[in-house]
């Protein structure tokens, strides 16, 4: 009798159908809240003043929403389908876009917009989890990059469907887009199968994640790259919004995007053959050269190469630290 076949690897299938329900799922609500990047900050500039408010209102309350959103969402995966997660996660974002024409102070914006970094954070996790779930661990890294790419295609389509309708109509027209963009493609999840989960009783098995030591730095890194991300998000659409050139805030994105795509397709497999390290470090490097083109230079070729690497940088850190963090973690603690 003849030994049994050995799958390479690279050979190893993917479960496409499932894949696909999640990527769609995730690229509405990605689109969802690309429609708002260059409308949610002048909007709220009209309403409350002063940058530093605007600031509070859009990037730091959904970083607080972020931060509140994935332990939740960790402890209602524990041993449990990632799907009804995401569901949740939707319809926090989605209900947040539709109450933003009702408001006009402070406090309130704050609120909502945490609320909708809250179910932003929710649908990530849950997404990059039900990802990690299903690629085989000699793709993952692959799998994961596309995902990113996928998503990316929201920079695209979102800030100038946002940006042309705010302008056209209004910003609550955009805010209305917004919402049904982030429910509507919560059909593809019907009828979506999830492999089985791993399930250990009576754990807090977040916390314990959280001391593993190769988790700390990857934390720590992070909360770096969002802190830039963020501060990139609330004055970016200030920032262009005098500038004499073609660039604005909505060209930043499409660039970005494009950039992002074709990386990720590009680099493919390389994600896992190369190592995580190489695309951590570089794209954090490539982050940290936008914004300094950003902030240092006025010229619109300078702010297309700060696009571009802007684009490159999350195109290689991402995926490569969400792989990571899939490599370290056990498969009972994700």
């Amino acid at each position: 009798m003849s030994a049994p076949a050995t799958v390479a690897p690279a050979d190893v299938p993917l479960p496409w159908p499932q894949l696909a329900r999640v990527f769609g799922v995730t690229l509405g609500l990605f689109i969802a809240f690309g429609c708002l990047l260059p409308v949610l900050p002048l909007w709220a500039e009209g309403k409350l003043g002063n940058m530093t408010d605007v600031g509070l209102a859009t990037t730091f309350a959904a970083g607080i929403g972020l931060i509140l959103g994935r332990p939740v969402a960790a402890r209602l995966m524990e041993g449990r389908d990632r799907a009804p997660t995401i569901v949740i996660g939707v319809a926090l974002c989605s209900g947040a876009a539709l109450l933003f024409p009702l408001l006009s102070t402070l406090w309130p914006i704050l609120a909502v917009r945490t609320v909708q970094g809250m179910g932003f954070g929710m649908v990530t996790t849950a997404g990059v989890a039900a990802i990690t779930d299903l690629a085989p661990p000699a793709r993952r890294g692959q799998v994961l990059g596309y995902f990113g790419a996928s998503n990316a295609l929201s920079l695209i389509i979102g800030p100038a469907l946002g940006g042309a309708l705010a302008r056209g109509i209004s910003f609550n027209a955009t805010f209305y887009l917004a919402a049904a963009l982030g429910l509507l493609p919560l059909l593809a999840l019907i009828g979506i199968r999830e492999p089985p989960k791993v399930v250990v009783a009576g754990r807090k098995r977040l916390l314990e994640a959280l001391k593993l030591p190769k988790l700390k730095g990857i934390v720590g890194a992070h909360f770096f790259t969002l802190m830039v991300h963020g501060a990139i998000l609330t004055f970016l659409p200030k920032r262009v919004a005098g500038h004499d050139g073609f660039m604005t805030a909505e060209a930043f994105y499409v660039i970005d995007g494009l950039v992002l795509i074709l990386f990720r397709v590009g680099v493919g497999r390389r994600f896992d053959l190369i190592g995580r390290g190489p695309f951590i470090f570089g794209g954090l490097v490539a982050i940290v050269a936008s914004t300094l083109l950003l902030a240092l230079t006025e010229s619109d070729a300078a702010w297309i190469a700060a696009a571009a690497l802007y684009g490159v940088g999350f195109g290689a850190y991402v995926p490569a630290s969400n792989a990571l963090v899939g490599d370290v973690v056990p498969e009972t603690h994700r």
